[in-house]
């Protein structure tokens, strides 16, 4: 057998080689969880329901639509025609709302609290033009009993009403809730960040999650869903 026998000279070589080596597969790594972290395609928040809390979905489909005038992405959307079905499986209750790209549009949950307390708000939104796309209190104002909550910005995932892929976001943890009558309002705001349009847009929004221990509760107008698809007259 023949024995090989390295050098001090050659051990330094090698390990300074193994070091530039693990610097390298380090610079990688850490690049890689930094561009996934600045260009993330808006994944969403996973809902947390703590212990002694409850999870409440008030569905977009089922708030007060007949009077909201929107905008398509071409052309003009309002009333009923808002409201979308869908099959797809990350859809909740098979509706949700889309083409709300106007100033203005707001969609309204009212629902009623047994005591006051505080409520996780999660918004389950795509958008509809295929880039995923921010949202912030700028653009999309997010109003509890007449108060702007103020929330970090939210990267929405990009989509589209045919193969839509709904995600939920987290608002905020700790929203104040009111014994008795609240309102929570979903109000686009003017901006320009339709990139089909190059003009006013909002997301499609297929529900809202509230996490509390208030005890809530509200009415839904199921009424809506029979007049999907017809024609108004």
């Amino acid at each position: 057998a023949t024995v090989r026998i390295i050098n001090n000279k050659g051990v330094k070589s090698m390990k300074k080689k193994i070091l530039a080596l693990s610097c390298a597969v380090a610079c990688v790594s850490v690049f890689t969880a930094v561009f996934a972290a600045c260009s993330g395609d808006g994944g969403g928040t996973e809902v947390e329901v703590p212990e002694g809390m409850k999870e409440y979905k008030l569905e977009a489909e089922y708030t007060p639509v007949a009077d909201l005038i929107g905008g398509a992405q071409s052309g003009s959307a309002s009333g009923y025609d808002l409201i979308q079905e869908s099959s797809a499986e990350s859809v909740s209750n098979g509706y949700f709302i889309h083409n709300i790209h106007m100033t203005d549009c707001t969609i309204t949950f009212d629902f009623t609290a047994e005591r006051a307390g505080t409520a996780a708000i999660y918004l389950r939104l795509i958008t509809q033009w295929g880039n995923s796309t921010t949202f912030t209190p700028e653009n999309l104002g997010v109003v509890l009993n007449g108060t702007d909550i103020s929330y970090s910005s939210l990267l929405v995932k990009g989509s589209s009403d045919d193969a839509p892929d709904f995600r939920d976001y987290l608002v905020t943890q700790s929203a104040a809730i009111k014994q008795g009558a609240n309102k929570l309002e979903i109000i686009v705001r003017e901006n320009t960040i339709n990139t089909y349009t190059h003009s006013t847009g909002g997301p499609a929004i297929d529900c809202v999650k509230l996490v509390s221990d208030a005890g809530i509760s509200w009415t839904p107008l199921t009424e809506n869903l029979d007049h999907v698809g017809q024609i108004e007259v």
